[in-house]
Order: C-alpha cells, then structure tokens, then sequence
C-alpha cells in the first residue's frame, strides 16, 4: 500500500531548508540594499559607518560591492566626571609672583655694529682689550707746473713730479669703555723729480721709515640714533722718527716724514640714520719749531675741518665719501714769514669698507682739489 505525502509537508519542507540556508549566510555575510541609483558617490568612493550593538566580529557588512564599517555604539561604561568647582563665598587673596623679565633686560649677545667701521681711526669702536691692526699699500702722486726764469732774460717752464708708495702699518687698543689708544708707522718709498723741458732734470729718492703718530680717542658723549650724535675728542702727538729736511735752497727733496714735533686736537660728531652714517668734525696742530742747519724753522699752524657721510649697504658693506679739508699759516724762518708758503690742501676720499671673516678689507681713492694737495692716491687696507 503506497502512502502519499500531502502537498502542504512538501513546501513546508523547502521552507523550512530555505530558512536554515538564510541563517547560514548570516554568519558570514550581512547585506544592506538602499533604493539609491548606482551612480551614488557615497556608495561607490567611501565607506559607510553603521552604528550597531552588535559585537560579532564575524559579521561583514556590505553595501554593494564595498564594506560598511560598524561603529559600535554604547559598550564603555561613561568615565567619572570631573569634580564641580569649588564655591568661593569669600575673596581670596591672589599671591603676586615678582617677574623674573626685566623691561631692559636683553637676550643674546649683543650685534657689534659693523657699518661705522669706516671710521674705526676716529671713534671709540673697540671693547676693553680688544685690539686692530692695519696693514696695507698707499700710492701717491703729485704732478705741478710752475715758471722759472732762465738766464739772461727768459721764462721756461718747469715741473716737480712726486710719487709715493707706502705701507700703512698702525695698533689700536680699547683701553677702556670711552678710551682707544692708537699708533701708526708709515714704512715706503719716496721720489721726486724737478725738471725742465731741455734744460735740466734732477731727481731724488728716499725710502724707510715716516713720522710716528700717537693718538687717544674718548668717547665723550654717546648718542641717540637719529636724535643725538656721538661725540669723540681726540687727541694726537707726532713725533718725528722720519728722515726729513728742510728746503734751504727752495726746491724740497724726496722724503717721507715732516721732521717735528707736532701735537693735535680734533673733535668729531657721528650722527646716525640707518642706513646713513654723517661725520663731521674740526680740529688743531701745532707744529713745533726746529733748527735745520743754522735756521729756526717754523712750518705753520693748521686747522682741519672734514665731514662726509656712510651708507650700509648692508650689514657687512659700507660706502662713504669725506671731504678733508686743512689750512696751514705761512712758514716762518727766524721768525719771518715766506711769501706764498700758505697752504691750503683739500681732498675728497672715497672708500669701500667690507667686513668678512672677523676682518676689514677697505680699498679707497682719493683726488686732490687743489693745487696744493696731491693729484691722486689709490690703496688698499686690510684690517686684522
């Protein structure tokens, strides 16, 4: 006898097969359908965060093709608040910490200001025990023209050719604060030529040593930037360790040194606006008298007077031009003046000032505006 299976057993049976199929894909597989076009850029280019509870790490949650990151909410117990601020019915006194920062109080070294360099021979510049040396290489040259009568009743013209080469050696020391000592040494060659176009030519020359100058500088007053300048009193002494003679017969000869003893005074003003520098000052020598042969000579008082003005190219460069003026009385032999011996030698210098290295390096020119001054003077300065 053959027994029939009713129909409703059979699809329960597949339901009942589905069913467990459906739970199996859960365990490894959970998928979420939204009605958005698949064109949507969330779907396609980011991440979806889902915040369930679940704690399965089994499941994968999908949106399409792309993984829906979980973020699972509410598993940590919430940390303990922090304690309420404490009430203040009565004032408290606040307890006042003296600053440590003084309002002048400065950080760091110190910048040494390198663009007055230019006028390191004049200012006050350098620190308690700190010391300069010059070194260099000077040329001169002084060309002049003037009549000369020739025998028995003619006029020819004659000319004096002077040149120079020199090394300019000098030490400056910082004594003090307000006080630089100084000493210089010029060491060269010196030659001369008096001639007269077919007539004669006589030439000289000379080389050593030059006259040797001491000087103190005193800072005494300081200046503001802008507002006020420094002021510097200087004074110097000249003493004659040079080979020098006297023109007895009216035509001088080669030499590097004037012969006397000379004391000097100068005072000077720096007054500064960054980036320009102005210098200007005025100042007296005395030259002494001295018997050359069986003749008291007396060169002259002189006056000088200068000014010019420094621009900073930059903190290690300067530029700056001076005008050096000076006026000298007429020369005296035993007590009588030589007509025509009054002197009056300007100049203008031009100068380059570079610092590098923790040394100066200082090439300069400067042209003679009178007859009296020399015609040109190029060299170069090297500072250590």
């Amino acid at each position: 006898m053959t027994r029939t299976t009713p129909h409703w057993q059979h699809w329960l049976g597949k339901a009942a097969w589905a069913a467990l199929g459906l739970l199996a894909s859960f365990g490894t597989e959970a998928k979420a359908q939204w009605d958005f076009p698949t064109a949507d850029p969330y779907r396609t280019d980011e991440p979806l965060f889902v915040a369930t509870s679940f704690e399965n790490p089994s499941i994968d949650w999908k949106y399409g093709s792309s993984s829906i990151m979980p973020v699972v909410a509410l598993q940590q117990e919430p940390g303990p608040l922090p304690p309420p601020m404490p009430s203040l019915t009565d004032p408290v006194p606040l307890e006042t910490i003296p600053s440590q920062v003084r309002d002048d109080q400065q950080y760091g070294e110190e910048l040494e200001d390198f663009n007055i360099q230019f006028l390191r021979t004049a200012s006050v510049l350098l620190q308690p025990g700190q010391w300069q040396m010059d070194l260099g290489l000077a040329y001169a040259k002084d060309d002049y023209d003037f009549p000369i009568t020739v025998a028995p009743s003619g006029v020819a013209r004659a000319n004096i050719r002077r040149r120079t080469l020199q090394v300019p050696f000098a030490l400056r020391y910082g004594l003090t604060d307000r006080i630089q000592l100084s000493g210089s040494l010029p060491i060269g060659w010196s030659h001369q030529e008096y001639s007269s176009l077919g007539l004669f030519d006589d030439t000289s020359s000379k080389g050593g040593i030059g006259d040797l100058e001491l000087g103190v500088n005193l800072l005494c007053r300081e200046g503001c930037y802008g507002y006020s300048p420094d002021v510097i009193l200087s004074f110097g002494l000249t003493m004659p360790t040079g080979d020098a003679e006297f023109p007895t017969t009216g035509i001088s000869q080669a030499s590097l040194a004037n012969g006397v003893w000379a004391p000097s005074v100068q005072l000077l003003a720096i007054q500064r606006y960054d980036p320009i520098i102005y210098f200007y000052g005025v100042g007296y020598r005395y030259q002494a008298k001295r018997e050359f042969g069986d003749r008291d000579v007396f060169f002259g008082h002189q006056i000088t007077y200068n000014f010019g003005v420094g621009f900073a190219v930059n903190d290690r460069i300067t530029l700056s031009t001076a005008f050096l003026g000076l006026y000298q009385s007429e020369t005296q032999i035993d007590g009588v003046g030589v007509p025509g011996s009054m002197r009056e030698p300007l100049r203008l210098r031009f100068a380059a000032t570079t610092y590098r290295c923790g040394r100066i390096v200082e090439p300069f020119a400067e042209i003679g505006m009178t007859e009296d001054a020399a015609d040109a003077v190029v060299g170069i300065v090297w500072t250590l």
